[in-house]
């Protein structure tokens, strides 16, 4: 059995459905819910790898850690996770036979009782900066007119009101892209792709839209997802080779 360790639950639930789609075994997926609205900090993410580790002794050979890029690096995310990783493994006195380089590639951990753990790492992104819902916004299959007119109207007549908007990791503002992004993808699953009256608690539960089942354990006819985002772009070749590994 493998981990994959996410920021949020639209991660958890999305990466559910590209896995379901690609690998026949199932993975367990932890996410770091507290960050749905702001990037991953070191030591919740330290906390969860931590958690993760726990697990090698049932039988657990590889952890995946799956992060937005944001506007970072790919070498500050690398050092970031690292840095988790050290303190993680230092806890329980694990050895980190070699720290994280690149994306898509494992190191080892040797752990107790002659048990070993392989990790890896990749970070979300479009060209190299944003998130899953910068992927999703550029996938949609369907019209996007509410979403689209809540991103920039809204947006513009909040400036208008005095009422700051940034992009930027860590400048003081009212609204942030990051926040912004989310409230995208909510209209556009909500409100472009259902007729007035399909816009109920189950068709918009965004488990129910990934995985066909939503969070209160309601089967639904269908996944719908596949039908409002291109899982077949190219958008998530770099995700679906890194899934790929933990087959």
């Amino acid at each position: 059995m493998n981990i994959l360790i996410v920021e949020s639950e639209n991660d958890q639930y999305f990466i559910e459905a590209l896995v379901k789609e690609l690998l026949s075994e199932e993975i367990d997926i932890y996410k770091i819910d507290e960050y749905i609205h702001s990037s991953v900090s070191e030591d919740m993410l330290t906390k969860q790898i931590t958690s993760a580790l726990t697990d090698v002794a049932r039988g657990v050979s590889k952890i995946g850690i799956l992060l937005d890029m944001d506007d970072f690096s790919k070498e500050e995310r690398i050092n970031l996770v690292n840095k988790c990783l050290i303190k993680s493994c230092s806890y329980y006195g694990y050895l980190l036979q070699s720290e994280l380089v690149d994306i898509c590639s494992f190191i080892t951990c040797q752990t107790d009782n002659n048990l070993s753990v392989q990790i890896s790492c990749y970070f979300t992104n479009v060209d190299g900066q944003g998130e899953l819902e910068t992927i999703l916004k550029e996938i949609k299959l369907e019209d996007s007119t509410f979403a689209d007119c809540l991103y920039t109207g809204w947006l513009n007549c909040l400036i208008s009101k005095g009422k700051t908007f940034s992009q930027k990791r860590g400048e003081s503002c009212d609204i942030s892209g990051k926040e912004l992004l989310k409230l995208w993808v909510d209209f556009y699953k909500r409100f472009d792709t259902l007729k007035r009256q399909k816009r109920d608690d189950n068709n918009t539960d965004w488990k129910g839209i990934m995985t066909g089942v939503t969070k209160k354990n309601i089967q639904l006819a269908n996944a719908r997802g596949s039908n409002i985002f291109d899982l077949n772009s190219s958008k998530l070749d770099g995700i679906k080779s890194f899934l790929k590994m933990f087959s």
